[in-house]
């Protein structure tokens, strides 16, 4: 009592008579093919990508002190990028069209590496601000989320709102 482990196609090419090394060979080119495909497209399409996330922080230590503005930039992508740095676009017709913060010191940033930029001490957000972005050394530009973007205005612009009553009360 024989149990068919041999799948029906491979009977059929038995029966062809065709050598076993010959149909190893096959495989062999068909597989090979396949993986040699599968790596140059994954070389082809592996970038780095940066994620920037808008913060505000508090400093501890001062706590009388005004929350610093900083971004926080990851590499989410496979390849490294080099961040020069970090700018704010003012709406169309503004004097000067966009705030230039660049690194103190480029950097290199590997897959899930982050860095943190202060943009400014005082929380401050330039009035008219319409995109905040990384560029790298290739010149690309990595935009915040204008959802993101928008929440961080807005939470801006709460503060300020606090502050400004904070001291016509005192």
């Amino acid at each position: 009592m024989a149990v068919p482990i041999i799948a029906p196609w491979l009977e059929k090419l038995r029966s062809l008579e065709i050598p076993r090394s010959e149909i190893l060979a096959a495989w062999g080119a068909i597989t090979g093919s396949l993986a040699l495909g599968w790596n140059i497209l994954r070389q082809v399409r592996s970038k780095g990508c940066l994620k920037l996330e808008g913060i505000y922080q508090l400093d501890n230590a001062k706590p009388f002190l005004p929350p610093v503005f900083s971004v926080r930039v990851t590499n989410v992508g496979s390849k490294p990028v080099l961040v020069q740095g970090i700018a704010i676009q003012l709406k169309k017709g503004s004097e000067p069209s966009h705030h230039f913060i660049p690194c103190e010191r480029p950097t290199m940033l590997a897959r899930g590496k982050f860095f943190v930029q202060v943009i400014d001490r005082a929380g401050w957000i330039p009035t008219g601000a319409r995109k905040l972005y990384a560029w790298d050394s290739s010149g690309k530009h990595w935009y915040l989320r204008r959802k993101e973007f928008r929440w961080l205005i807005e939470q801006h612009r709460r503060f300020i709102a606090t502050e400004s009553s904070r001291v016509a009360a005192v």
